[in-house]
C-alpha cells in the first residue's frame, strides 16, 4: 500500500469533529502552525473561491504562497498547492513514512491527517502566506489549529444541518468559532440574525469585525464568471485592505483576478456544444448556478446531469429546474455517503424527461447524445463528479 493508498484507507474513520486530536499530531509534527503565517476561511459558500482569489493574488504580488482546499476533484494533491503546483507525491511519501505511527496512534481521521501534513508542508517549504479554507463549520474544525493574522467568513445559509444546527444562528455560531483573540474578521454580507451571531462572538473575543456591504465596488475583472463571484472577489479585496503585513499592489489585485481558476465553478468545460461543470450542492448554491446558466441564454433544450451526496434538499428548486433543463439525469458518484439516483429522482417528481444512470460516465455519454448544437448541459452537485469529468472530457484540475 503506498502512502495516498493509506491516506484514503483511514478515510473510513469518518469525520470526527474536534481539534484535540488534531493537537496532538501538531505537537507529532512539532506545531508547525506556530509562527506560519495565514488567512483563515470559513462560511457555507464561495470559501473555495475567496482562497484561490487571495492565494492568486499573493502569488501575483511575488510572494511564496501555500493553499489548502477541499475536498478535491480527482487526486488529494489538489488540497495542498503552493503558487498554484500541487505538493508532489514524494512529499506524501515522506509525511506519512515520518509519522505514520503517530497518525496510527492518535487514531487521527483522513481530514485531520491531511491538515497537519499542509501546516508541515507550507513550513518546511518556508512559505510567505497561507491560505486555509475551513473543512466543516469552524468552531471545531481541524485548520482553527492555525494562527491566522486575518479570518474571514463567506455568506452563511443552509447546508450540514445535521452536524452544525437546523437554524441559521446555530450555523454562524459554528462558523464564527474561526474567530480568534484580537485577530481582524472580514465577513460578506449576512442574514440579519447570522450578522448578530457573527458581531457578537467577535465581541466577545475582542476581534474587530468588517463586512462587505453595497458600497463595496469592484474595480477589476474576475476569471471566474457569475455574479457570486464578484462578490466573492470583493470579499477578497476588502480582506487585503485589512492585512498591514503585506505590499500588495494594485496591479497584483488586477492580474491576481484576472487570471485566478478554480474548477467546478461555472467551469466552462467546452463551447460547441455548451457543457458547464459546477460543483454547487445546496440550496443557495445551486440557486446561484441556476442564475448563472439562465443569463448564458441558452437557445435550445437543456440536459442536467445531477449527483448528491445524502441528505441533501433540492425540493424547493425542482421546479425551476424543470423549466431550465428538458432532460434530467439522476446519477450518483463514490465517496461519503452517496445519494441513490433513484432517490435523488424523487426530488423532481418524476416526469418524462426525467431519467436515472447510476454510473455518471454513462450520464454524461447518456446527455450528450440528447445535446443539438445550441443546447446546453450543465453537470453539477457534487465534487466526486470531478473524475468522470476529468476522463470524458479529458481536462485536468492540477493548475491554479
Amino acid at each position: 500500500m503506498n502512502s495516498i493508498q493509506y491516506l484514503y484507507s483511514i478515510e473510513t474513520r469518518g469525520i470526527k469533529l474536534g481539534i484535540q486530536r488534531t493537537r496532538e499530531i501538531m505537537v507529532a509534527c512539532n506545531n508547525p502552525q506556530i509562527g506560519l503565517p495565514s488567512i483563515q476561511v470559513a462560511g457555507t459558500n464561495g470559501k473555495g473561491s475567496v482562497c484561490a482569489m487571495l492565494s492568486n493574488i499573493f502569488i501575483a504580488a511575488g510572494y511564496k504562497t501555500g493553499l489548502f482546499t477541499s475536498p478535491h476533484l480527482v487526486t488529494m494533491n489538489e488540497r495542498i498547492r503552493i503558487n498554484g503546483l500541487l505538493i508532489p507525491n514524494e512529499e506524501i511519501d515522506l509525511f506519512v513514512q515520518t509519522y505514520k505511527k503517530d497518525i496510527e496512534k492518535i487514531k487521527a481521521t483522513f481530514f485531520e491527517t491531511i491538515t497537519a501534513m499542509a501546516f508541515w508542508y507550507f513550513k518546511k517549504e518556508t512559505v510567505d502566506i497561507c491560505i486555509l479554507e475551513t473543512g466543516l463549520g469552524g468552531r471545531l474544525d481541524s485548520v482553527s489549529i492555525c494562527e491566522p493574522m486575518a479570518t474571514v467568513i463567506t455568506p452563511i445559509s443552509f447546508d450540514h444541518l445535521e452536524i452544525l444546527g437546523e437554524t441559521l444562528p446555530k450555523i454562524a455560531f459554528e462558523k464564527a468559532g474561526i474567530i480568534k483573540n484580537g485577530v481582524t474578521c472580514i465577513s460578506s454580507q449576512q442574514d440579519s440574525s447570522a450578522t448578530k451571531v457573527l458581531i457578537e462572538e467577535a465581541d466577545k473575543k475582542g476581534s474587530p469585525i468588517h463586512f462587505l456591504n453595497s458600497e463595496n465596488i469592484l474595480e477589476y475583472m474576475v476569471n471566474i464568471p457569475g455574479e457570486a463571484q464578484k462578490e466573492n472577489a470583493k470579499l477578497a479585496v476588502l480582506t487585503l485592505k485589512h492585512l498591514n503585513n503585506f505590499y500588495i499592489p494594485k496591479t497584483a489585485v488586477m492580474n491576481g483576478l484576472k487570471t485566478v481558476q478554480w474548477y467546478g465553478r461555472n467551469q466552462l468545460i467546452q463551447k460547441n456544444p455548451l457543457v458547464i461543470f459546477d460543483v454547487a450542492h445546496n440550496i443557495e448554491s445551486m440557486r446561484s448556478f441556476l442564475k448563472y446558466y439562465d443569463s448564458l441564454n441558452v437557445s435550445e433544450d437543456s440536459v442536467l446531469i445531477i449527483a448528491l451526496q445524502d441528505r441533501k434538499q433540492i425540493r424547493s428548486l425542482s421546479s425551476i429546474f424543470k423549466i431550465t433543463f428538458k432532460y434530467i439525469i439522476c446519477t450518483e458518484t463514490t465517496g461519503h455517503h452517496p445519494m441513490p439516483a433513484d432517490v435523488l429522482k424523487k426530488h423532481f417528481d418524476n416526469g418524462r424527461y426525467i431519467k436515472t444512470i447510476q454510473n455518471p460516465e454513462k450520464a454524461i455519454q447518456y446527455g450528450l447524445k440528447k445535446l443539438t448544437s445550441h443546447g446546453g448541459m450543465a453537470i453539477i452537485g457534487s465534487h466526486y463528479l470531478g473524475p468522470a469529468v476529468s476522463k470524458m472530457f479529458k481536462i485536468y484540475f492540477d493548475r491554479c
